[in-house]
């Protein structure tokens, strides 16, 4: 049985909500277990694409695990605008964020970990870079250069009136322009290249989105033996099958439970 429970926890002006997910015995408060925070991506949530952090949470929670995935603002359940999320709440939202993580008293924070996907591999890298004694990471079809989706847009119809109009309307979601011009400035791999602990990271070989140079780019600045580059041949942005989803899932847990041991 897994133990779910709701937190609302404030970042700047907004309400965020995270969610813990926990062994159903871990009932005394002087019961310390590992720990793992979930960052989600662009556009994304706490669930994020095929219901996959909500699997891999789950699955830890049954292994001893507590886990941590929020809402960044405008996002999921938490407060705002998705116009709100831009370079500086992002990272406001992991600071506060991380806060609430390591607050909680039946984590064991010697034993924590950090899962980011997509641009939540740009968050994982930052909290990488506030917390090195983290004792490793996982990332999937991490972002490296975050203009790339500045780039990818850039195509889109209208797209270079976001300006005059302050953002720009992608599939439904109103990016803002705050977002566009300093998403930028934001370095992961810089983030990253000195965490000392392996890290694992999974890319889709034909990933259009979040191409796996990004993946590489992280390889080749931290040149550590410790890390591992696990390709899904013929997986996308989400993997592409249901398959490769289990694969992605199995290899990530195994990988967490084996660090966080």
């Amino acid at each position: 049985m897994i133990s779910r429970r709701i937190e609302q926890f404030q970042s700047g002006n907004f309400t965020l909500t995270g969610q813990w997910d926990g062994p159903m015995t871990a009932t005394d408060d002087d019961i310390m277990l590992p720990g793992v925070i979930f960052a989600h991506g662009f556009t994304g949530n706490r669930m994020e694409s095929r219901r996959m952090y909500a699997r891999l949470s789950s699955q830890l929670a049954k292994r001893g695990v507590h886990t941590f995935r929020f809402d960044h603002r405008g996002c999921g359940e938490s407060e705002g605008d998705f116009r709100d999320f831009n370079a500086n709440g992002l990272l406001a939202d992991l600071d506060s964020a991380l806060k609430v993580f390591e607050n909680n008293k039946r984590v064991d924070t010697r034993r924590t970990a950090v899962v980011g996907y997509s641009l939540g591999g740009l968050s994982a890298s930052y909290l990488l870079k506030q917390r090195p004694d983290f004792l490793t990471a996982v990332l999937w079809a991490p972002v490296a250069q975050p203009d790339i989706i500045r780039e990818r847009l850039s195509g889109y119809p209208d797209f270079h009136n976001y300006h005059t109009k302050g953002y720009f309307d992608y599939m439904g979601f109103r990016v803002s322009a705050e977002y566009f011009d300093n998403i930028g400035n934001l370095h992961p791999v810089d983030w990253i290249k000195s965490y000392e602990p392996g890290i694992l990271i999974i890319q889709g070989a034909e990933d259009p989105i979040v191409k796996p140079e990004q993946a590489e780019k992280y390889i080749a600045a931290r040149s550590n033996s410790a890390d591992e580059l696990l390709v899904i041949p013929n997986g996308d942005h989400f993997f592409g099958t249901a398959d490769n989803i289990d694969h992605v899932l199995a290899k990530s847990e195994k990988w967490l439970l084996e660090k966080l041991a």
